[in-house]
Parts: C-alpha cells; structure tokens; sequence
C-alpha cells in the first residue's frame, strides 16, 4: 500500500514491502473514521461534528491541558466574528455555548447603527472556557481524544487518506483527516531580535509535518500574528483608569435557552498611550521583529501591533488600550490594544508610560509568532484539498480568530465524516451565511494577510444577521445530525410562534382618533393621518417595539422574537431586494454547460480558474460554484458566456 514512509527522525526514505506494511495496518487496533489533528477552537468544532454525525472520532493535539486555549484575548464576539458564532451555534456547534457558560462581561456593539451591524461581544474566563470544552469533548460518546504531535499523513496507491503518524511512531488508521494545526505547523516565537521554535508561548511547535505534505504537492507561505503582554492587576492603579461595566441587558450566543444561566461580571477598564509611548516606540524600531527585519511574514491588518499603530498612523498621539480579566480567579490583565515583539525590558518600561500603568508588573512578556499556513485556493469549497480526504480548517487556512476558526472547524467536521461515510460533501453557499462568505473568499481570493471576517465583506448582509441564524441554518445542522431533539422542538415553536405574532402584528389595525392613537400621538409625537396595522406603525424609523412596550401599547414577552420581527419590517425593502437577488441567482445556477464548451477560451477568466474548470468540467454553474479558485466575478463571467454559447449553438 505504501512504499515510501518518511522517518520522522531522519528525514530518508525507508522502503517497506506491500505485504508487510499491509500486515501491520490491517492488524492496527488504533482505527477510526475521522482523526482531527489539533485541540484548539477549529479542531474541537470538527471533532464533535463528525461524532455527532456518527463517525468514531480521534482529536489528537499537543497538550491535553490546552483543549481550546485562548492564546491571545480570550474573547468571543464583536463585529461579524459574532454572527460566526450565532451561525455555527445554529447548526449544532459549541463555542456559543461554551462561552454562555463561561463569560466574565459582556457588552453589545454597534447598537447606534442598523441590525446588520449589531456585535454581541463576551470576555470569558480563559482557564474555565477550556475546562468547559474538555467536559463537553470528554461528553461525547463516539469521540477520544490523546495527546500526541503528528508528523505524517499516509496515502494509499490512489493518493487517498488511509491514517496519520506521529513523532514517536504511533500510527493511527483512519478514511479521512482535519488538519486543525493553528500557529503550531513550524511555529516561531520572536521576542525583540530572539526567537524560539514554539506554536505559542511554553508549548513546543509542530515539526515535520510541513514537509510531509510538501512531498504530496501542497504548498505552504508563512504568517504572523501576535499577543500583547500579561500584567498584575495588583499592580494597576484603577482610579486612573475609565471603568468599562457589562450591559445589563443579558444577551446571549446560545439560541438554545437552557444554556442562558445569568452570572456575576466583572468591569473592564479604559486607558490610553501617551506621546512619551510614542517616542520610545519610534526610538526602538530597529528592535522589533518586523522592523527590525528579523521577521518578514505578514500579520494582521485588522489586528495591528503597537508598533504598526505609531508607524500607519504617526498624526495621533495616543491609542486606546482596553484592561480585560482573563480570569475570575487570577490576576492576570489582558491589554487589548497593545500587542507588541519588543525586547522584554523594553515592554515594560513602554507599559509604565501608559495612564494607570506607571507601577505594573508584567506577568508574561508579549511576543509575535510565524507560522506555517496552507494558501486556501488550493482547497474546495468543501475545505477537502487535492489529497482526498485530507481537509484543512482554521488559522492554517490563513484566518485569525477563535470564531473564523470554529466556523471552519464544524465545516470541515461534517465533510470529513461524510467523505468517511462515502456521502454527499457539504457545500455552505455565500448568499446564505457568513460561513459560507468567508469559505468563498479563502477558496478564491490570494491572500496577503491573515484573513478576518468583516460585515463588509457580505453582499447580503442585512439577510445574515446574528438574530436570525437559527432560521437560517438549524434545519441544516438537524439534516446531518448536530441538533437534538430537545433544540429541534424549541425552534419549531419559535418558528411557529414568530408567525403568528407577524399575522397579530399585520392584523391589529390602529384607528384613527381611538384611545390607542392618541396615546402614540402623545408619548411618541407621531401623528396618524389614516389607519394602521401594527406591523406599518413599527416600520416607521422613530417607533420601535421598546417604545411601544414604554407606553404600554404591547408586552414585553418573548421580546428577542420580537425583535426579529422588528428588523424584518423595518429593513423589509432592502430584504426583499436581496432576497430576490438569491433567487435570481439560484435560478441561473441550473444553466447546463454543454459538454463541448472549452474553458480555456474564456480569456477574461483568470488562468488558474479556467484550468480549474477544465480539468473538472462542471455539468451546471452551481457544480462550479463548489469549485476552490472560482470567484464571484469567474462566475458572472462563465453565465453570460455560457448563455451566449448556448444562444448561438
């Protein structure tokens, strides 16, 4: 079956007979369906996905005691990275869950602009976050998890997935793998001008796996990131500092109300650099691992470090920093804002400049990481590369963040156990959820820095909110398994339900000169020149559900159905509008492609997409949708010459 293993130890190629390899693997009592190499947020989505789904599941990862750590801030949500959540949530997965259970504050973002952009944001207690995700891991009856570095992916005769190996010769067999390696795959730290092989700070890096799957046609690039330092909150003075308190109106990830236990917050707090930061940074450029040229990958532009802060915008004298516990039970602060690769004394004489920070202690020194990672244009929408079998998700894809991380995790997770099971692969469209936009943009565009998910990034937006992503995509996750029955019952209620109040709402009609007009003329200064429904009151931009509920018009009960209904009529218009874009859309996407049409004619496609379409030679538009590299414009494109070709023939 394989006639060439490379050592782990020496890097030469050992040659093994067919018939003894082949004894060895069919006696191997280490076999499952689905093995997910990597513990953090992508791998723990992707693990139980494919066990939920019936397959016999192996997460293996590094550190056990690391199982979905928070290496940077651990905080879940803000802008988009929470409509992640909710999606993922709604199709059956556990980061919106484990943060509800888990979280020290919370506030929602955005709420002076429109419903498209409103951001649920969680600080969560790090070390709680992650023995919350073993419990659940540890819950699930058709998935183990072991320790352990994975070095090679074994392929049998056909190039197709047949088990991996690891670095002290383990060998496990398996029908497909999720590669969920983060910043471990030849990862370095770089503190200043040093540096130190590592995937994080004190855990070792991932080595030899890269050139394993370098010898099987996979490229690879290198990317950074960064974490700014620890401190003592002993050792700040808070009375300088703006308190930053949770919102008292409790909001949550979870769409399943078992999971909604309210608990103690704790404040966060406000501060800024100063001009005396600014100096010293631009005195000490030469000492950074990025300016100082030591260090030549690209980091993230969304997610700049204090040096690119002082550097892309010289006119400002300060920056805000956010104090955010890490813990409930710890002293550790986290300074949101103030990532940085300086030298460790250099940090803190910076730290000491900051309001409020003048006598802190850090705990542990901030440090920039490069890594590995696996350019997604060679991937399938599906998230499965050229290796059948073998699927990659996560910051090895290029993203950055915990939630890009778990939506691509429970994707891949699913696809995997299907490819195990030799089902259907799952395809998540671009029109429908955030999931599937990002996936579209990693599969078809180049990258040049980490990706993030940004509400811009959407071109149905206002159809993709947080509020409704159960609506959108829990009768998915019910398809393949991922939602109970308990989950399944309560959203089938609710469905009917926000129904219902929608009918009420369209049929309570508001007389002109009744009591009830002149209560809202009154309190609400709007004046009635004619009848009403409920539903068109509440279209108006100065008269909301809060408003009425004020002036005792309606009930508070069940109030986030009503708030969906609320966005619904009020945005109804520009809904429509991209509804009918979808549809638009879907209905194109049936056009056949005549089996003598030549792709490489079609020059205003670029060349790796026509040689894409060429070698798998699509029947319809909607099986080149599924094809990595194939962008939006490719397939504008192809439609009108596909039609053409087809007017003509």
């Amino acid at each position: 079956m394989i006639n060439n293993i490379i050592s782990p130890k020496c890097n030469k190629k050992i040659n093994i007979s067919k018939k003894k390899f082949s004894m060895v693997y069919n006696k191997h009592i280490n076999s499952y369906d689905v093995i997910v190499v990597g513990g953090g947020h992508s791998g723990c989505e992707a693990a139980v996905a494919s066990s939920k789904s019936g397959c016999k599941t192996l997460l293996i990862t590094l550190n056990l005691d690391k199982i979905a750590w928070q290496p940077c801030n651990p905080s879940i949500g803000g802008p988009a990275k929470s409509n992640l959540v909710h999606e993922v949530d709604a199709i059956g997965g556990i980061i919106g869950k484990i943060t509800d259970r888990t979280y020290l504050h919370k506030k929602l973002l955005n709420i002076s602009k429109g419903p498209a952009v409103w951001a649920l944001r969680a600080q969560t207690d790090k070390r709680e976050y992650s023995e919350e995700m073993k419990k659940f891991i540890d819950s699930e009856e058709n998935l183990s998890i072991q320790e352990g570095m994975v070095t090679q992916i074994f392929l049998d005769n056909n190039k197709k997935i047949i088990g991996i190996g690891t670095h002290f010769g383990g060998f496990y067999r398996c029908r497909s793998v999720v590669l969920t390696t983060g910043t471990f795959l030849g990862g370095t730290i770089w503190v200043g001008p040093k540096k130190l092989s590592a995937g994080r700070s004190g855990e070792m890096a991932s080595i030899g796996l890269t050139e394993n799957l370098i010898k099987s046609n996979i490229k690879f690039g290198r990317l950074k990131t960064g974490t700014p330092p620890r401190i003592d909150s002993r050792t700040i003075d808070y009375s300088k500092l703006e308190i930053q308190l949770s919102d008292q109106n409790e909001l949550w990830f979870s769409f399943d109300t078992r999971e909604w236990n309210s608990r103690e917050t704790l404040p966060c707090y406000l501060t800024k650099t100063t001009i005396e930061t600014k100096n010293i940074i631009k005195q000490n450029l030469h000492l950074s691992p990025k300016y100082g040229g030591f260090m030549r990958s690209t980091g993230p532009r969304y997610c700049p470090s204090i040096e690119d802060k002082i550097v892309r915008f010289s006119n400002k004298d300060e920056h805000q920093i956010f104090l955010e516990p890490e813990g409930r039970n710890i002293n550790e602060i986290y300074l949101q804002g103030f990532s940085t690769g300086f030298p460790e004394n250099l940090q803190e004489n910076l730290i000491r400049t900051i309001e409020g920070l003048h006598s802190c202690r850090i705990l542990r020194p901030a440090y920039s990481v490069d890594y590995d990672f696996l350019p997604a244009t060679q991937l399938e929408k599906t998230l499965m590369s050229s290796i059948e079998g073998l699927f990659f998700a996560g910051q090895v894809c290029g993203t950055t963040g915990y939630e890009e991380a778990s939506a691509q995790g429970i994707v891949t997770g699913l696809n995997a156990s299907l490819y195990a099971q030799k089902k259907s692969l799952l395809t998540i469209s671009r029109q429908g959820s955030f999931i599937g936009t990002m996936i579209d943009d990693l599969v078809t565009r180049s990258l040049n820095e980490p990706y993030r998910v940004l509400t811009s990034r959407s071109e149905y937006r206002m159809l993709l909110r947080g509020d409704n992503a159960d609506i959108r995509l829990k009768p998915l996750g019910r398809k393949y398994g991922l939602v109970d029955d308990i989950s399944w019952i309560n959203f089938k209620k609710k469905v009917r339900d926000i129904k219902n109040k929608s009918l009420i709402l369209n049929n309570t009609i508001i007389k002109i000169n009744s009591n009830i007009s002149g209560i809202i003329e009154n309190e609400l200064n709007v004046i009635l020149k004619k009848d009403l429904s409920l539903a068109s009151m509440i279209s108006r931009p100065n008269v909301s559900f809060d408003s009425l509920i004020n002036i005792g018009i309606i009930n508070s009960k069940n109030i986030e159905k009503l708030r969906i209904l609320e966005t619904e009529i009020k945005y109804q218009n520009y809904i429509t509008r991209q509804n009918n874009q979808i549809l638009s859309l879907e209905r194109s996407l049936d056009l056949k492609i005549d089996k003598n049409f030549n792709f490489m004619d079609v020059n205003q496609i670029s060349k790796e997409g026509r040689e894409k379409l060429s070698k798998i030679r699509p029947k319809t538009l909607r099986e080149a949708t599924c094809i990595g590299g194939i962008s939006s414009s490719d397939l504008h494109i192809l439609l009108i010459i596909v039609e053409k070709y087809k007017f003509k023939n």
